[in-house]
């Protein structure tokens, strides 16, 4: 895949290296603007709990993006800051090609979105007449790889669930995930005993592209309200 194949807006999931082999322990949310000459890649400057992280150049870092539901990324060096129509920028030098990549790590964000959810039994055969009714809480965090959910009954680590995320009014995401961690609370949090993380299983690109999106619009928000 070439740099001239991303698209003004595409998603961005950063990971910044402290020394060669070390990687800092965040990851950031950023998107692509525009290529200047020289291949020169610029790109908003990245969010992190809606704030700006700040960023040095000559600092290196992973850089990963799906494309046509499947991920891909490059390592980059940061030539230059700046703000250019009012978005404070980066200026990025790819130290690699772009490639295809196996992982299913993402950012997390932490907010309470409503989601509907049921456990069903075979992932691969859902009878919908045999599962039971979907059940409204709400989410602990979001990510491109998975949700954290809250619940009042527990779901056992290792079952699966279906669910509708409802990200606003117009735009609801469906998908099966697996339980890949559950926590009960030593005193009850609200209404809530329970906390299971959840990996998405089933579920296409355009929708993770979307859950990515909102994501980036929420930081976006926070960062205005300062």
């Amino acid at each position: 895949m070439r740099f001239d194949k991303l698209k003004i807006g595409q998603k961005l999931e950063i990971q910044l290296y402290k020394t060669k082999d070390t990687r800092v322990d965040v990851i950031l949310v950023s998107q692509f603007e525009w290529v200047e000459k020289g291949d020169v890649l610029c790109i908003a400057a990245p969010i992190y709990r809606g704030r700006l992280y700040p960023v040095n150049p000559g600092t290196k870092m992973d850089v990963v993006f799906i494309y046509r539901d499947n991920l891909y990324g490059f390592e980059a060096e940061v030539t230059n800051r700046g703000i250019k129509q009012k978005i404070n920028l980066l200026k990025l030098k790819p130290l690699t090609g772009i490639r295809k990549i196996q992982r299913r790590e993402f950012f997390r964000f932490e907010c309470a979105v409503p989601i509907y959810y049921r456990e069903i039994k075979d992932p691969r055969h859902i009878k919908r007449d045999e599962e039971g009714k979907l059940i409204k809480t709400y989410t602990g965090d979001l990510g491109g790889g998975g949700v954290c959910i809250r619940l009042k009954e527990k779901i056992e680590y290792g079952s699966y669930v279906e669910c509708e995320l409802l990200l606003n009014d117009l735009n609801k995401v469906s998908f099966i995930g697996r339980v890949v961690r559950l926590t009960q609370y030593d005193f009850t949090c609200g209404e809530y005993k329970y906390e299971i993380g959840v990996q998405f299983e089933k579920i296409s690109g355009k929708d993770r592209e979307r859950i990515i999106s909102f994501i980036f619009q929420e930081q976006r928000k926070l960062i205005k309200k300062g």
